[in-house]
């Protein structure tokens, strides 16, 4: 399994301006690929239901060409989801969130 790195996600306590609201999820984020670094500045609505670990410690993303083999064998918080034509599941590494995102060309 190959990793390609893609971002590092940052649970923020206030909004920031500029960010991009995601109601499926309750989340309001920053967009990452116009950051130097490429860092996502990621606020968490009250009502949002991401796993607590998401919305409390900062994640790494890395992309995939097979999201059901980065999971497999993993601690997942949350499932394989398709969004956007992407798809995206996130899982616990050693305490921390790890995010995969699978694009549509792979």
């Amino acid at each position: 399994m190959e990793y390609k790195y893609d971002h590092f996600g940052v649970p923020i306590k206030q909004k920031r301006n500029g960010m991009i609201y995601f109601p499926e999820y309750k989340v309001w984020c920053s967009d990452y690929e116009s950051d130097p670094y490429r860092i996502e500045w990621i606020f968490f609505e009250q009502e949002s239901e991401m796993h607590p670990l998401i919305q409390t410690v900062s994640h790494v993303c890395f992309l995939v060409t097979n999201i059901e083999k980065a999971v497999l064998g993993k601690k997942i918080l949350m499932e394989p989801t398709h969004y956007q034509g992407y798809q995206m599941a996130f899982i616990e590494e050693k305490g921390v969130p790890i995010e995969f995102i699978q694009p549509p060309t792979a």
